[in-house]
């Protein structure tokens, strides 16, 4: 009952993209037909590049083609690797096809539904427009053009989300996040920002279900 009542005063949801609203990975489109260029471009980008190079390019701090320079070295076409990547990009899609239906009914009730994400440039330079996910979302926020991440903290305000709560006038407590980070969403429940861990795409839609029905006034 008490958390019926929580998720009712909710004003916005936000919501991950990777692993929770969509678990495709760059490049798994040539997987099938070319498996040894797909191993090789998983190892140079998330085994031999540094991960302190993967955080500043999801701060904004590199660019994807500064990127692109890292993983072609001298053997791969950058152009080619270029054009597999936006391919790959705006290949990406849902975990689920009826997510959609559920986050237009929490839109219909009044709540915001919104991206969060901590991500790189071609999310939102491919992803977003080839998706319409703009069509589907009240606002997406994007790691890469805020310059920080979900983590960041700063005089006891989440630098990622702040701005946009205070723009739109709405309280730490009046939001949620779901997220397949059990850490982070620990986190944010120290700021006073309600959480939901998810586990699975079933899981996921579980959750905007249940934020849906909690909509409804019902008596406390």
């Amino acid at each position: 009952m008490r958390e019926s009542k929580r998720l009712y005063r909710i004003k916005v949801v936000f919501v991950d993209w990777h692993k929770t609203l969509c678990s495709r990975v760059f490049f798994q489109f040539i997987k099938r037909r070319n498996k040894k260029l797909f191993d090789k471009l998983e190892h140079r980008l998330f085994e031999e590049m540094p991960l302190e190079k993967f955080i500043d390019w999801m701060k904004g701090a590199l660019t994807k083609e500064d990127i692109l320079k890292e993983i072609c070295q001298d053997d791969l076409n950058i152009q080619e690797i270029s054009r597999l990547l936006q391919a790959s990009c705006e290949k990406m899609k849902f975990d689920r096809p009826d997510y959609k239906k559920w986050i237009k009914r929490l839109r219909e009730k009044g709540k915001k539904v919104v991206i969060a994400t901590d991500n790189v440039d071609v999310f939102e330079d491919y992803t977003v427009p080839a998706l319409k996910l703009h069509k589907y979302f009240d606002a997406i926020l994007c790691s890469s053009t805020l310059k920080c991440l979900k983590h960041d903290a700063k005089n006891k305000k989440l630098l990622f989300f702040d701005y946009f709560l205070r723009n739109n006038n709405i309280k730490y407590e009046e939001a949620i996040l779901l997220d397949d980070d059990e850490e982070l969403i620990r986190f944010c429940k120290k700021f006073g920002m309600q959480g939901r861990v998810v586990s699975s795409p079933e899981n996921m839609l579980q959750n905007l279900m249940m934020i849906e029905a909690c909509c409804d006034r019902c008596e406390f």
